[in-house]
């Protein structure tokens, strides 16, 4: 194989590593985020400045469809909503096991100083039953990411899982252990330098020896005939 091949071949490769280990650290973090922020919202009913949120539910269709990922922003204040916005909120009267419902403001009404909110799925025939406060509300949206939630459904299973992160992280580290392998052999070569040396001055010296004992032996039988 070419030599100037190998070296654009090792960089390309070198390049792909940092690629996937960038992507692979994104994936990291806003799975994390994801679950984190929908988790405490679940269990504490805290309202993240930023969350997520995969639409599992065709109630919103077409305007939000399955496996669309949700962004919205915190709501803490009346003034921020209006009639027709689309809010992600905690039902009082329908059972999600702890989820959250994302449909959109169809109506707003005020009583003893306390705002009042009826909501409807646009895909739904009628508006949800029950009413909510601001207390309620987790965010607005404010981003719809179309049909990203199929991907994290894929990332979470287990083939996602070997696709996207464990052969990624697998070549990436068989590219860094070679990488380890020629920095040994390299050093290797480095410290065998003196010994080679040291080697080939000790041979230096045996031939010179016996250079000098064969002069000294042909001097001598010179003089021998001289004689």
């Amino acid at each position: 194989m070419n030599k100037g091949f190998k070296v654009v071949l090792s960089k390309v490769m070198n390049f792909l590593s940092y690629v996937c280990l960038v992507i692979l650290f994104f994936i990291a973090a806003f799975l994390l985020y994801f679950i984190i922020s929908n988790q405490l919202a679940k269990t504490t009913g805290s309202k993240p400045l930023i969350s997520l949120y995969t639409i599992v539910s065709p109630s919103m269709e077409p305007t939000i469809m399955v496996y669309d990922v949700i962004i919205d922003t915190r709501v803490t204040k009346d003034e921020d909503l209006k009639i027709g916005d689309i809010i992600t909120f905690y039902s009082n009267t329908i059972d999600t096991g702890g989820y959250t419902v994302t449909h959109r403001i169809e109506d707003i009404y005020e009583s003893n100083g306390i705002k009042y909110y009826t909501t409807k799925g646009d895909n739904n025939i009628d508006a949800d039953s029950g009413i909510i406060t601001i207390d309620n509300i987790v965010g607005k949206c404010r981003f719809v990411i179309p049909s990203i939630g199929k991907m994290q459904m894929f990332i979470t299973s287990r083939a996602g899982w070997v696709l996207i992160i464990l052969i990624p992280a697998l070549g990436i580290i068989i590219i860094d252990i070679k990488k380890l392998i020629k920095i040994f052999r390299i050093k290797e070569q480095i410290e065998d330098i003196p010994q080679i040396k040291e080697v080939e001055l000790i041979r230096e010296k045996e031939e010179n020896k016996k250079l000098r004992a064969v002069v000294e032996e042909a001097n001598r039988l010179n003089k021998g005939k001289k004689k």
